[in-house]
């Protein structure tokens, strides 16, 4: 009997348990069909955006609110911030249609979708009054959209891509108008100087005298030929230049970015343009001519910021920006030595007037005559000789080389020049040793108008000579490269003894 009660009342607590369940699950079931959730495509939002007059952006940290001036739009915590109106229509123009991919109706706990404390808020007012609310919560994981509510409605939550939600989470200076860099290429840039506050002054200048086309300078004293391609590759980061971000239109208080003192890089170019030509009223089509005009930018450096980046501005323009420190860093630490020409005076000998050596307490001056001379006839035979006098004379240009005044063969000066113009530098001194004893030999080139170095060469220990240059400049030669020119011209003065 006992045992038959035993099992009763197990019997009525099984019952109980799944009638439990059963009504959880009824209720847990009746949720659901009240907060549904529908997966088709709908659209959430259609609005005209010419007919917009007003919006405002709300995130948790600050609030930007936009109005519409007749055609243009400004931004009215700072009405004289340079709004960019192509990027802030790309903004507007995306609520013209606010899709939805899944809808869910019914939701009671707005938490459970980031919309009780929504991440940005939208505010729409179109010229009628009408106005839309846009509250945009969290993301789903699993989707990808963005739960949002439209005007306080709870009956719907719509996810849309969140894509627009990514769109609205701007900065006020993403959307500032940026002034743009001139166009500046390094074949059209004639001098690069960069000022520090209180540091010697350094130029990279384009200088007709110079054996390679451009002089590194610092101060007054320094003057060192450099590498034209090597100048070409550092000057090439002009033309690269961007700004990385808008800073402010307010520039009544520069020291705030180190601006108020600023470092400077100053950049001397030329642009060349066609122009019409005068009307000299003989001419009567269109002419035009070529004029090249001489144009400068000075850019402004102050302080860095977190990330490094310098805040910056053109002297020429009005706002402040931010700009990459890696596109400025070459040319404020210009290196000399990673500039300098390896050669001592690279001079081709058809770029001069004249080239002097003096050694030996002997003066030799080399120079050369070009002219043009009528081809020597064939000796095939005299058929064509009436033939060849009715054409025109056939002529060539010659270029006769002396040593002073006496005609030179070409290739016995070549022997001897091709080791000059070759002479490579060990290494450039920074400051020029005290000298007491007279150069070994002197060279000298010379071009009217232009070039004018003079190169002279002194014994310095077992390894090097030392050679000092007209411009200030002192370096280390390899003293059997020296030998050798010594010897091929030794050579060549015996030749001429003969």
């Amino acid at each position: 009997m006992k045992k038959n009660k035993s099992g009763l009342i197990i019997g009525v607590v099984v019952l109980a348990v799944l009638a439990g369940l059963y009504i959880i699950l009824h209720i847990h079931n009746s949720k659901n069909e009240d907060s549904s959730e529908e997966s088709k495509e709908t659209t959430a939002l259609e609005v005209n955006t010419d007919e917009i007059k007003e919006i405002s952006f709300a995130s948790k940290e600050i609030t930007y609110s936009f109005s519409k001036n007749d055609d243009s739009w400004i931004y009215v915590e700072d009405e004289s911030f340079p709004l960019d109106q192509d990027s802030f229509k790309e903004i507007l123009n995306k609520f013209e249609s606010v899709h939805s991919e899944r809808e869910i109706e019914n939701a009671e706990d707005l938490s459970e979708y980031g919309l009780d404390d929504p991440d940005i808020k939208v505010t729409i007012k179109d010229q009628d009054e009408k106005q839309h609310v846009l509250e945009f919560g969290s993301v789903n994981d699993t989707t990808g959209n963005c739960y949002v509510r439209m005007d306080s409605d709870d009956k719907i939550i719509y996810m849309v891509d969140s894509s627009l939600k990514d769109a609205l989470s701007f900065s006020i200076n993403d959307l500032a108008e940026k002034e743009e860099f001139p166009s500046i290429t390094a074949t059209t840039i004639t001098n690069l100087t960069v000022e520090k506050p209180g540091e010697d002054t350094v130029s990279l200048v384009k200088d007709e005298e110079s054996a390679t086309g451009w002089e590194y300078r610092k101060g007054s004293s320094v003057k060192r030929e450099v590498d034209s391609s090597k100048t070409q590759e550092l000057l090439n980061a002009i033309s690269g230049f961007t700004w990385n971000g808008f800073v402010t239109a307010d520039t009544d208080n520069l020291s705030s970015y180190g601006l108020e003192n600023p470092v400077k890089i100053i950049v001397d170019y030329q642009i060349t343009e066609e122009v019409e030509g005068t009307d000299d009223g003989q001419n009567t089509e269109d002419s035009t001519e070529t004029i090249t005009t001489d144009k400068e930018e000075i850019l402004l450096l102050g302080n860095k910021d977190d990330s490094g980046a310098y805040y910056a501005k053109l002297d020429s323009q009005s706002y402040i920006y931010k700009i990459q420190s890696s596109s400025v860093e070459d040319l404020l630490n210009m290196d000399p030595k990673e500039l300098v020409s390896n050669y001592v005076s690279n001079y081709i000998f058809a770029d001069l007037d004249n080239v002097i050596i003096t050694m030996n307490e002997n003066s030799y001056e080399f120079t050369k005559k070009t002219e043009e001379k009528v081809k020597e006839s064939s000796d095939d035979s005299n058929e064509s000789d009436e033939a060849s006098s009715e054409e025109k004379t056939e002529t060539e240009t010659v270029t006769t080389y002396y040593m002073n005044g006496n005609e030179i063969s070409i290739e016995d000066f070549s022997n001897f020049y091709s080791i000059i113009s070759g002479m490579e530098c060990q290494e450039w001194l920074d400051n020029l040793p005290e000298i007491r004893d007279v150069p070994e030999f002197i060279i000298t080139f010379n071009k009217e108008n232009g070039i004018h170095l003079v190169t002279e060469y002194y014994s310095y220990d077992s390894n090097f000579y030392l050679v000092k240059d007209s411009k200030g400049n002192a370096c280390l030669v390899n003293k059997m490269k020296v030998k050798e020119f010594k010897d091929a011209f030794s050579e060549f003065l015996s030749e001429q003894n003969k």
